[in-house]
């Protein structure tokens, strides 16, 4: 990122140039620091918030044999699953960048003022999986905390680490890994996954697709008529029209014979600021919060509108973070608007966590006083269908329904970020 800016800042110096425009020398300097500033800075964000160094290291090792893996991983294709006589409709929402942390201090967050009140009150009435006995979420993992990681380890109970293959011109994520979509692809389900984005972004089409998901983009919405093709905001559009999709669509799949997988993600709370839509208010000085209050009421509304639904008493709504909100040089809101000190405020930051109308027989005080990251979702979210796992272990996803240790509760945080982020040959058969 700083190459590519300083490319920019030369290049308006040359045409400046050409056009005879000239600075002051203290002008002149003051431009140049601005740009010496914005490229260390968007470096530094960059670096921080992947690792990257580390990372294109260990992905560019050779392979080892990883006793991590073979002491930890469960190959499902090899676990006895049952289904439920009826199975269950399943909402899967990924709200962008939402953490447990946006509450209050005393329900868990790190705020004095309460950014995501619908969300809090319906974590407390319904399945929210914490650490203590307080509003909370799950760890940020390396591989795990950015939006294509985050879709893939919650959904695969695997990190993101090099997933992709490219052959015969086509791009393959995780071919020999099973994902949620999978499973319920076999147990007769009809999943479409939703965005407002480009579905190729991060590669995330090759996951989704390759893994029994229809996904529905800007560029699809756009071929069916539902946004002009000239209509475009932020990433693609807001979360106010994805959220009409989703309830068109969810009324068009609850009307045929077989249960359905609707996920969704989210965008307007993207980093650095978030997107302002139309519903918007002011009511805090920092745009962040703002944007995150309203993505909070438009969940809200449409949870509410779930419930109203003929088919809600069979369907289960399930909604998390995709990951944490990532901090940047002079904008990390949660550090400037926290009550709390640094190391108390961290370790509260948590990716934000729901699940609501389980399976009947699932008891939803289950959750609290647990441990865990991104892989533990999916065995999770399939049990919370009414799907029996044998063992309740799928990858290095351990259902947080069962009282066996998560690998965080087991190993540590530490331990299991040093141990994923190693390139293995048990990893790479999974591509």
């Amino acid at each position: 990122p700083a190459a590519v800016l300083y490319i920019v800042y030369r290049i308006v110096l040359f045409i400046l140039k050409k056009k005879n425009i000239t600075f002051s020398a203290h002008n002149l300097a003051k431009f140049s620091a601005a740009y010496m500033l914005a490229s260390l800075s968007a470096g530094v964000v960059l670096l921080k918030l992947w690792n990257y160094p580390i990372f294109a290291k260990e992905v560019n090792e050779k392979p080892v044999s990883s006793q991590f893996y073979k002491e930890n991983y469960v190959d499902p294709f090899t676990v006895k699953i049952t289904a439920p006589k009826i199975k269950r409709n399943l909402i899967l929402i990924f709200m962008e960048s939402m953490e447990s942390s946006y509450a209050t201090v005393k329900d868990g967050g790190v705020f004095s003022e309460n950014i995501i009140p619908n969300l809090a009150r319906t974590a407390k009435e319904n399945i929210n999986f914490s650490a203590n006995n307080l509003i909370g979420g799950g760890f940020n993992l390396e591989g795990t905390s950015w939006t294509g990681a985050g879709l893939i380890s919650k959904l695969t109970a695997v990190p993101y680490f090099n997933p992709f293959i490219a052959e015969n011109g086509k791009v393959y994520c995780l071919r020999h890994a099973l994902s949620l979509g999978d499973i319920l692809k076999s147990q007769g389900y009809n999943l479409v996954f939703s965005m407002g984005s480009e579905k190729q972004f991060e590669n995330r089409d090759a996951f989704l697709e390759g893994h029994g998901f229809d996904v529905h983009d800007i560029v699809w919405y756009k071929e069916q008529g539902f946004i002009s093709k000239y209509y475009r905001v932020f990433w693609g559009f807001e979360d106010l029209k994805l959220y009409e999709a989703a309830r068109l669509e969810l009324t068009e799949l609850a009307e045929s014979d077989s249960p359905f997988c609707y996920g969704m993600l989210t965008v307007d709370t993207h980093f650095p600021y978030g997107y302002k839509c139309a519903l918007c208010k002011d009511e805090f000085s920092h745009p962040m919060m703002n944007v995150l209050r309203c993505a909070d009421s438009q969940v809200n509304e449409f949870i509410n509108w779930c419930r109203r639904q003929s088919w809600f008493s069979n369907t289960t709504i399930v909604i998390m973070g995709d990951h944490c909100y990532l901090n940047a040089p002079e904008n990390n809101f949660i550090a400037e608007c926290t009550s709390l000190p640094k190391k108390q405020m961290e370790e509260r930051r948590r990716f934000f966590n729901l699940i609501i109308n389980p399976s009947p027989e699932i008891d939803i005080d289950a959750g609290k006083n647990r441990e865990f990251s991104s892989f533990d979702m999916f065995p999770t979210i399939l049990e919370c269908l009414g799907n029996q796992i044998e063992g309740g272990r799928l990858a290095l996803g351990q259902s947080l329904l069962s009282k066996n240790p998560t690998l965080v509760e087991k190993y540590g945080e530490k331990k299991v970020n040093k141990e994923i982020m190693k390139r293995s040959i048990e990893y790479e058969r999974l591509r």
